[in-house]
């Protein structure tokens, strides 16, 4: 792959991000995780479809151009041997400018029109291909990174007369139509078409006139996460904009309570997790599917999904952190943590760890076998989710960059609630350190707690 893309793209975020967040601590050296992520993103372009406004998955990895570049221009840590600070910086710049040409050219090529559905004028498509249909995943990858550019890109411009009307008018279209106001929970997608051929083989679509349904049958646990991470990551930059008193920033900040509220109502009691289908437990069991596309033929219940669990976790960590809740979710959040852990990270007995029972992919038409049924996103032939078992024991990217998110909010948190600071690199260990009980140690621990100068410090290495 020489292409940019948004699941690597995740991973790198949430990478530079967590550089950002230790690169002060003396116990972590994150040297190498900054150089990694300034190889990718100097030697991966924007792909051909990207540049050219037909897939906002292909530019969504532009978002860890913002740390990294704020970094390289700061001169965070000296030049690697593949790539200058400089040229870092210059890079980033192009990405920025190509990602906002793929913008205004998708507003204007790939949106509704106003006589496609009443409401829906201006709503993005998903993808150049999936002809008037808006996702919940293409929150993430769309509105929020315009909303990041439109404070952080030094050259940015306009693309419309009021590029925040713009950005909430993508959620207010998906929400008006994805909103399930009984259920408390959004669906996967919906089509402005439902007699029309990309969208015929869905489940709960109906082109009975008069009583026609533009949604999709279920509401798939990452896509809703990438929509409810996307409403905390927009919120936090119109804040950043001063803009948390406009109208924009109200709706938008009454569909996440309402969101934030039907999540909680459907985190399983017992482990703290979410499961791959929100308004089913583990009693729905699917049983078959269209034998030429699944990936099993043996019944399969609902699970415990890590993905959207690692997501949701690192919204509602960001969202108290940036006090965007009514609702005070972090002993939600802890729950889901400590659950994600116990739950999805399993030792591979090799020394290394791995995050299973994340579902590899999951989609609706484009191709034939996504239905968007209860049983496709438990059988379906793209869906199976990573095990312990065989070639399937391995760590998905967007577990892996959903988690490395919360993980690093996670440490946010307890920093500030227990007053524990790590080290810092200005900081020098003394020669004399004692265990929390007094007990003088020969050197601080490599793990856990313990008191120099009168302070407390947490080793985590």
């Amino acid at each position: 792959m020489n292409n940019l893309d948004y699941v690597p793209g995740l991973v790198a975020k949430a990478i530079i991000e967590a550089v950002d967040f230790y690169k002060e601590n003396s116990e972590v050296d994150v040297r190498p995780w900054y150089y990694a992520i300034q190889y990718y993103a100097n030697k991966y372009d924007i792909s051909q479809d990207g540049k050219d406004g037909k897939c906002f998955d292909d530019i969504n990895a532009v978002k860890l151009y913002f740390r990294l570049q704020e970094m390289a221009k700061n001169g965070t840590f000296g030049d690697s041997p593949y790539f200058t600070n400089d040229e870092t910086v210059s890079t980033s710049k192009k990405r920025f400018a190509d990602a906002l040409v793929s913008i205004d050219i998708a507003n204007t090529n790939y949106a509704f029109k106003e006589s496609t559905l009443a409401g829906a004028a201006g709503g993005w498509w998903h993808k150049s291909f999936y002809t008037d249909q808006m996702w919940c995943d293409g929150q993430y990858m769309g509105p929020a990174l315009l909303a990041q550019m439109v404070n952080e890109y030094t050259g940015y411009a306009a693309i419309s007369d009021n590029d925040w009307d713009l950005i909430t008018k993508q959620f207010t279209i998906s929400w008006r139509y994805l909103w399930n106001d009984e259920v408390k929970l959004l669906y996967h997608a919906f089509t402005a078409d439902p007699a029309g051929e990309a969208a015929k083989i869905w489940a709960g679509i109906s082109a009975e006139p008069g009583s026609e349904v533009y949604h999709s049958a279920e509401y798939w646990g990452r896509a809703t996460a990438w929509y409810f991470l996307a409403l905390v990551d927009v919120l936090d930059q119109m804040i950043k904009a001063g803009l948390t008193t406009s109208e924009n920033y109200q709706t938008l900040h009454s569909y996440l309570q309402q969101l934030a509220a039907g999540l909680a109502a459907k985190q399983d009691s017992n482990t703290g997790c979410w499961y791959q289908l929100l308004n089913h437990d583990d009693s729905y069991v699917a049983t078959s599917y269209d034998s030429s596309f699944c990936y099993t033929t043996s019944p399969v219940a609902n699970y415990l999904e890590s993905s959207c669990t690692a997501i949701f976790i690192a919204a509602y960590l960001k969202g108290m952190r940036l006090g965007l809740f009514d609702t005070d979710y972090t002993d939600l959040a802890k729950k889901a943590y400590r659950g994600f852990v116990e739950n999805f990270m399993v030792a591979d007995g090799m020394g290394g760890v791995h995050l299973v029972r994340c579902c590899k992919s999951a989609g609706l038409a484009g191709f034939a076998f996504r239905d968007g049924s209860a049983n496709y996103y438990l059988i379906g032939q793209d869906t199976e989710p990573t095990s312990t078992s065989g070639s399937n024991f391995y760590t998905e990217g967007k577990v892996l960059g959903g988690f490395i998110m919360a993980a690093t909010e996670y440490e946010r948190l307890k920093e500030k609630e227990t007053g524990i600071i790590p080290i810092r690199k200005q900081d020098h260990a003394p020669q004399s350190s004692y265990s929390l009980s007094g007990i003088k140690l020969n050197q601080p621990f490599l793990h856990g707690i313990y008191i120099k100068g009168g302070k407390k410090y947490i080793q985590n290495k």
